[in-house]
């Protein structure tokens, strides 16, 4: 099968295709350059686009396949499509990588641990480490949310829980919870429009509600030249006066949309954070939440519009709605390694892992 990438997004539709697809080791590993490097291969230590393939065992020879060597004098750095991404070191066959990322992104909501071992034929351990892996491919960039930005805030973790011997069970009235905040900011789009995106999402945690706890978090997402959108939660209220404009509506008077302005986007990304924490992981920890959130964020974002349908709101008034549809598989691959490089992921000797 060709490597071309348009050839691969019009032969796999179906998880029949991906697994006949993703088969052949040596193609897959075309695959995988092809995504990863798009404009070209470079060494991963200098950056320099000067490099030349080491013979390997597929021609007798003891290197390994796939194996690459700099060029430039001061570097001669040996490297793989792998080197310095989250696949680094793996000692997985990257057609079972391809399976499992493939199998993962054709999923409205993701895919279990247990569920993704029984898919790639791994154990449930490694199917769980593997789904880490895929999520740090999933974070997003660097690039701050601009335009007109809504804001919200979701709880995201276990039921509270009350232990009268516990002493932080008896803080307050409604006891100890092991829920934790989290800052939801979606970036509405510029204009509604066919084949246009949903409007970038992203979803940080948070330590506390207060704006001392907020304000580091959310400019980090939030570029200051934004107009930002909230209810009227009073961190909101004071971390507001750091960007170029700041409206709000009143949920507790009822008030839900003043015109254009309203959180209805983020409340919706809200909505799809419970359901994939209810409906198919059922418990995340907070260890590894943000990762979790990233899932969800880069699921919203790979989306297109294919169309308008009016729909009526309880009070019957006429309101145009945007129908979204999810990206190819294929299609949604070539963005999650689009930010592959620098990204790292070591296992520890108590069996987690720690982003380096």
């Amino acid at each position: 099968m060709c490597a071309d990438l348009t050839a691969l997004k019009k032969r796999v539709r179906t998880a029949a295709d991906a697994m006949v697809a993703f088969s052949d080791e040596v193609e897959c590993r075309r695959i995988l350059e092809a995504m990863v490097w798009p404009q070209g291969r470079f060494c991963p230590f200098c950056g320099s686009l000067n490099s030349a393939p080491i013979a390997g065992r597929d021609l007798g020879k003891k290197a390994r396949p796939g194996l690459y060597q700099c060029a430039e004098r001061e570097c001669r750095g040996q490297f793989t499509v792998t080197t310095h991404t989250p696949l680094h070191s793996t000692k997985l066959k990257l057609s079972i990588w391809l399976q499992a990322i493939w199998l993962s992104l054709q999923t409205d909501k993701g895919m279990s641990s247990p569920r993704l071992a029984e898919l790639v034929g791994v154990t449930q351990t490694t199917a769980w480490r593997m789904g880490h892996v895929i999520r740090l491919l999933m974070a997003p960039g660097d690039e701050l949310l601009d335009g007109r930005v809504e804001a919200d805030e979701v709880m995201v973790g276990g039921k509270p829980r009350r232990d009268p011997s516990d002493p932080d069970a008896r803080r307050n009235k409604q006891g100890h919870t092991t829920k934790r905040p989290v800052l939801v900011a979606v970036q509405r789009p510029e204009a509604l429009a066919i084949g246009g995106p949903p409007g970038r999402a992203v979803a940080r945690p948070l330590t506390g509600l207060s704006a001392a706890a907020l304000h580091p978090v959310i400019s980090t997402v939030v570029a200051a030249t934004a107009a930002l959108m909230t209810d009227q939660h009073g961190a909101f209220a004071v971390v507001g006066r750091d960007y170029a404009d700041h409206q709000s509506v009143n949920h507790g008077q009822l008030e839900y949309v003043r015109g254009d302005i309203h959180v209805n986007s983020a409340e919706g990304f809200n909505d799809r954070v419970r359901r994939t924490v209810a409906g198919v992981f059922h418990h995340i920890s907070q260890k590894h939440a943000e990762r979790y959130l990233d899932e969800v964020a880069f699921r919203w974002n790979q989306r297109i519009c294919i169309g308008t349908a009016i729909r009526t709101s309880r009070k019957g008034t006429p309101k145009v709605r945007a129908q979204y549809d999810r990206l190819l598989p294929v299609t949604q691959m070539r963005a999650l390694f689009a930010h592959a490089f620098g990204r790292q992921m070591r296992r520890t000797p108590e069996g987690s892992l720690v982003i380096v």
